[in-house]
């Protein structure tokens, strides 16, 4: 009797470990900790590098208001200087180029593209928002971490088939997010290095690195600014993507 008595136990704390937050309230927390602030504006240096060397160093400013909108444009080099994306709700987003003096829409499978060969792509590059294209469930956990498996929901213009993503228990922020497809993973994202401000927290310094080329992107948040009313000031718009 004793020994079924400690069966049933144990099984009810199985149960319980199992059932107490789900993969999609994970990946939940985590988005909301990543986007808390009203806006966000951020300076960035970009480090290129091909086969574990060096290649290049670039900077640009990173305008974020909640996690579908946000603006990104390139300060230095010259060469690329005021190269621009900016993304809306819906699934919106527009590049422009300077050399053409012209904003154009970017559509389907072109998002998942290298934006100005870096490891990030164009629907990557200054964002963390998985939560509307991935279902999320727990596939293992330990006393520090979850690991998420993000699989890609039937409507979802993603590349990416599964994203394996390693949670911090304490922090509910990011440590590691591996990319599949096919089957194949393809590119791996790293958090180097984490940082508070105020009641905010920042991944201050990431790497993408993309297996089958061998390639990696370094980012380093600089200069971090919240809550500046973004949203009044015409940021995200197509006419302050062309200043």
């Amino acid at each position: 009797m004793v020994r079924v008595v400690v069966v049933l136990v144990a099984l009810l704390v199985i149960e319980a470990t199992v059932y107490c937050i789900t993969g999609s309230e994970v990946l939940t927390r985590v988005e909301e900790i990543l986007s808390r602030e009203k806006d966000r504006e951020s300076l960035v240096e970009l480090v290129l590098y091909r086969d574990g060397k060096e290649k290049e160093r670039r900077e640009m400013r990173i305008w974020n208001s909640g996690k579908e909108k946000r603006v990104v444009k390139f300060v230095s080099p010259e060469s690329i200087k005021g190269i621009g994306v900016l993304s809306l709700p819906n699934g919106e987003m527009y590049v422009y180029l300077p050399a053409y003096k012209r904003v154009r829409a970017i559509h389907g499978s072109a998002k998942d593209q290298s934006f100005q060969a870096t490891d990030f792509s164009y629907r990557e590059i200054g964002s963390f928002n998985y939560s509307q294209d991935f279902e999320a469930e727990i596939l293992s956990e330990d006393q520090n971490n979850y690991v998420l498996a993000l699989k890609r929901k039937p409507n979802s213009e993603w590349s990416y088939d599964k994203v394996l993503m390693v949670v911090c228990k304490n922090t509910f922020l990011p440590k590691k997010l591996e990319m599949y497809e096919r089957d194949r993973i393809k590119k791996v994202l790293e958090i180097l290095e984490t940082d508070k401000k105020g009641n905010y927290y920042i991944l201050s310094r990431i790497k993408m690195t993309t297996l089958t080329a061998n390639t990696s992107t370094e980012v380093i948040l600089k200069d971090v600014k919240f809550d500046q009313g973004l949203e009044n000031k015409g940021i995200f718009t197509q006419r302050f993507l062309e200043r």
